[in-house]
């Protein structure tokens, strides 16, 4: 059987009507529902360009397709897109009989009413929180209340109305979404943790400067990087000595690079960019003391678990599921400068056996999220709809 499967990301199409990414799903991340059904169409926004950057990946390939949505950027460009977007789902009725809404988003919400005939059984997989999304400081837009109740509203719905469906998180995402009490529910991350994933630090010692860094993409103010750079402003007025990378890029990068030098610590901040290679980006973890997770906004982040699976010591925000995976005194209030300042300041100050101490946990909490682990639930679930068919 072919599934639909609707997404927010944004995608790529080039001259040759080959389909790219520029930082996340791309065709390895697809080939999962291939484990249940026969074929995948990816139903997303698509923009046209010449051509390819070298960093991109392709998505598309052998079973897995993309429907193509205009690419639209913001409400008003949505508004102008709405009828064409109408109507590309429509066809979608008659095309395809299984569904999973990757949600929040407005796109599965569209797609339901347009597409879903006679309320025909669907799957969800719930990766984040749109409360987060449009929390005060995450968004600027000047409807974002609105937007926000709207979002949360549309979640709580559409996790009611699913036959099978699960969540990135154990329990955080449940607790303010839950599920019908008569579907099939689980849970599992989208991450996918191999073996060379995982790395043992055999010993723990800080340098001088300590060596920060952060991966993130700077399409959207909720990665939380000048929240990051502003916490760092006030620990080098405090004398700490610091080095940051901060990996990832996107269009709010130059806007970033210019915070860094009014703040006066662009010398000791660097923005790397986009990686679009998985080992270049274990190497740049091994290379750092710490990872530091400064988002608004996330569902259980997978760059957090992949830090904790290379043994780094992590401090994150208290956002989405980080409490199922860091103690409590690794996590700060998101936009918290002084608490996070005072708690990089003393693990700058931590011992050897202390470090290994927090790798070693990190690195066991991981393992619970290696493939292996995630495999068996990912299918039960997408078999549990095919069955509902």
């Amino acid at each position: 059987m072919i599934v639909d499967v609707v997404i927010e990301q944004r995608f790529y199409r080039c001259a040759e009507h080959k389909f790219w990414t520029d930082n996340a799903f791309p065709y390895d991340f697809w080939t999962r529902y291939l484990h249940v059904f026969q074929s995948v169409n990816i139903v997303a926004r698509v923009a046209l360009v010449d051509k390819p950057h070298s960093d991109w990946k392709r998505v598309d390939g052998q079973n897995v397709n993309v429907v193509v949505l205009p690419s639209y950027i913001g409400p008003w460009q949505f508004l102008l897109s709405l009828s064409k977007i109408i109507r590309v789902l429509r066809a979608r009725k008659t095309l395809t009989r299984a569904v999973i809404y990757r949600i929040p988003g407005i796109l599965s919400t569209l797609y339901h009413f347009t597409a879903q005939a006679n309320n025909k059984p669907y799957a969800a997989e719930v990766v984040g929180d749109p409360a987060d999304v449009f929390a005060k400081g995450a968004s600027k837009s000047v409807i974002r209340p609105l937007i926000k109740s709207v979002f949360v509203k549309m979640l709580k719905w559409q996790c009611l109305g699913a036959a099978s469906i699960s969540y990135v998180t154990e329990v955080s995402l449940q607790r303010r979404y839950p599920p019908n009490p008569l579907a099939f529910h689980t849970h599992y991350s989208s991450i996918q943790l191999e073996d060379n994933d995982f790395h043992i630090r055999p010993q723990y010692a800080l340098t001088q400067p300590l060596k920060l860094i952060c991966i993130g993409n700077l399409t959207q103010p909720y990665k939380g990087c000048d929240f990051m750079l502003q916490t760092l402003a006030q620990l080098k007025q405090q004398g700490l000595a610091f080095t940051l990378r901060w990996v990832g890029g996107g269009y709010l990068q130059a806007q970033m690079q210019e915070l860094a030098k009014q703040l006066g610590i662009a010398q000791y901040v660097t923005f790397v960019g986009n990686l679009a290679d998985r080992q270049a980006i274990r190497d740049e973890l091994d290379k750092a003391d710490i990872f530091v997770l400064s988002s608004r906004q996330e569902g259980l982040p997978r760059v957090l678990i992949e830090a904790m699976a290379r043994s780094l010591v992590c401090v994150a925000t208290n956002v989405g599921g980080v409490p199922e995976l860091l103690p409590e005194n690794f996590i700060v209030e998101r936009d918290n400068q002084a608490q996070l300042g005072q708690v990089l300041s003393a693990l700058a100050g931590y011992s050897s056996t202390q470090l290994l101490a927090s790798s070693a946990q990190n690195h066991q909490k991981a393992r619970q999220y290696e493939n292996s682990a995630l495999v068996a639930r990912r299918n039960a679930m997408y078999q549990h709809l095919l069955e509902t068919m």
